[in-house]
């Protein structure tokens, strides 16, 4: 099929040059004025006639502006023939062009990954990072101005040699600006937490929309609709204001109170102007892991780098093998050198300790996972019609998705689950002293008391219940996520604590019975390096629909 973009001057393939910012042709290196140049009908300022490709596995489609056709899917990563097809599709408002050509991405990319520890093999060979894809990715700009004075308390302390100043101010803020706008990703395969990382955009760099700042390049199609993020849009901007307002505060930081005011003055003051669509630059690049994908995104104008990382275990066993060498070796030495032994009952603490933060770490890991693989803090995905049944199709798509929220979460934070735990202890200890019930409390002081000198026993006991209290944290936490690691650790736990309390005199039994725990140990610590990989990664994508008009946000 003939370019789209012929060159002038021997009917060659135009692309555009990053390094250049102008047209650049294949064959002769003619360069011509992009703003100028005036490609063939099938592309235009209001719609791109084009190809799609679609992939077989994942049902991802992606267009090819004049490009030289695709060896693998950028979204799942599978080596497969993509299926085209022919389509029209609108264009949006403005286009951000690149700004970092793809030697620079790669750069950037090796950067951020050579010194990773325990990175996979192969993750900065050639073959690898030639994967980046430039691709123009589909956002919503929701615009915004504001015209008003903000005014706030603040304060500055100073230190001298007799006194502590405090000074106090009124701080006044001129807020004037027009056509703020805030980027949303319109696209079904970038999820929502990683567009943000991958944020800012210069703004000001935006250009009215040319299809020749597309010529050589991949455009995904929009996804979504653009009323999606309206009211995200505004939370955002009335966030990005209030630090713009704090940050002209010349060493004065506001008063208690005062942020919420600032924030609330700004929130009455804003106005919406519109939703704009654009597209915005970034390098895509799809790793496989097994049956899961590993995205490495870097913002074509700015450098960002985005990267799923898991561990390669092998790696991570070796060095914890040399480094488990190392400090018992250390440990050897010193006792030798200071005439100091560690008691074998004090192994058990130790145990119930690290099984309680492999419980923890597991359950937050898992419930990450959990909430990731199910979308659930990605409203693109769930406000998808192709994502809904039909009766939130017709009416209630918020509602929807704050409900899903609500009932994904887990039990309250950290803080909350430790203040009901105390609380439940606190009631417990005060009723048995009130009937005068001791029986329990001596079983348990006695239980856990009998570590070392008696020095040590108040430490002990409050080190058991500590780790109980991260256990049972630790279950809350997990949610709807896989219960593996939490399940290793819980058994650990307990074997450990069960030891204690047996008390047995025997030195013996408890080397053997440590023995297990250990064990126990170290499959829990490889079942929750399995777990961090899950996290680190993505389910295979599968995409229902495309096509959320993007086009409808020119005006």
């Amino acid at each position: 099929m003939a370019t789209m973009f012929p060159c002038p001057n021997c009917g060659g393939q135009l692309r555009y040059s990053i390094k250049d910012k102008q047209l650049k042709c294949m064959s002769c290196g003619e360069l011509t004025d992009v703003e100028q140049y005036k490609p063939d009908d099938r592309i235009n300022a209001d719609s791109v006639n084009t190809k799609i490709y679609t992939c077989p596995t994942c049902n991802g489609e992606i267009q090819l502006i004049d490009n030289d056709g695709m060896e693998f899917c950028p979204f799942c990563g599978n080596q497969v023939t993509m299926q085209e097809h022919f389509s029209t599709e609108g264009a949006p408002k403005y286009v951000l062009p690149f700004m970092i050509d793809k030697q620079e991405a790669k750069q950037s990319y090796i950067r951020n990954t050579i010194d990773i520890s325990f990175a996979p093999t192969g993750l900065n060979d050639d073959a690898n990072v030639e994967k980046l894809v430039p691709l123009y990715t589909p956002y919503y700009l929701y615009d915004y101005n504001i015209h008003d004075k903000i005014s706030y308390r603040a304060e500055r302390y100073e230190t001298t040699s007799q006194y502590y100043v405090t000074y106090k101010a009124n701080i006044k803020v001129d807020m004037d600006l027009d056509h703020l706008k805030v980027p949303f990703d319109a696209s079904q395969a970038l999820d929502d937490e990683i567009a943000e990382k991958l944020e800012p955009f210069p703004m000001e760099k935006l250009k009215p929309f040319n299809p020749n700042y597309l010529a050589g390049f991949f455009v995904e199609n929009s996804t979504v609709e653009k009323d999606l993020y309206k009211d995200d849009s505004e939370h955002k901007a009335v966030d990005y204001l209030t630090y713009k307002s704090l940050d002209n505060s010349n060493n004065y930081s506001p008063e208690f109170g005062s942020k919420n005011e600032i924030k609330n003055n700004i929130s009455s003051s804003i106005k919406y102007n519109d939703t704009e669509g654009a597209y915005l630059p970034l390098y895509f690049m799809t790793t496989r892991y097994g049956d899961r994908v590993a995205y490495s995104i870097i913002n074509g104008a700015t450098g960002q780098t985005y990267l799923d990382m898991p561990i390669e275990k092998r790696k991570m066993f070796i060095a914890g093998a040399f480094a488990s060498l190392g400090i018992f070796a250390l440990l050897v030495c010193l006792s030798f050198l200071f005439n100091f032994s560690f008691k074998v009952k004090t192994l058990c603490l130790f145990s119930a300790f690290m099984s309680s933060v492999i419980a923890y770490i597991g359950a937050g890991l898992a419930n990450k996972t959990y909430r990731s693989d199910n979308h659930l803090d990605d409203k693109g995905y769930y406000m998808n019609n192709a994502n809904l049944d039909e009766e939130h199709r017709v009416n209630g798509k918020k509602e929807y998705y704050a409900d899903k929220m609500r009932k994904s979460k887990p039990f309250g934070h950290p803080g909350q689950i430790l203040g009901l735990v105390a609380s439940a202890i606190a009631i417990f200890v005060v009723f048995q002293l009130a009937t005068g019930n001791f029986g329990f409390l001596e079983w348990l002081y006695y239980s856990f008391s009998q570590i070392d000198s008696s020095g040590f026993n108040n430490f002990g006991i409050i080190g058991y219940i500590a780790t109980g209290v991260i256990i049972i944290i630790a279950m809350f936490k997990v949610g709807k996520g896989k219960k593996t690691v939490l399940l290793l650790g819980i058994l650990s736990w307990v074997l450990a604590v069960a030891i204690r309390i047996i008390n047995n005199p025997d030195d013996l039994f408890y080397y053997g019975a440590l023995i297990i725990v250990f064990t126990i140990l170290v499959i829990s610590i490889n079942a929750i390096v399995d777990e961090y990989n899950r996290s680190a990664t993505h389910p295979s994508p599968h995409f229902e629909r495309k096509g959320g008009g993007l086009e409808n946000a020119r005006n």
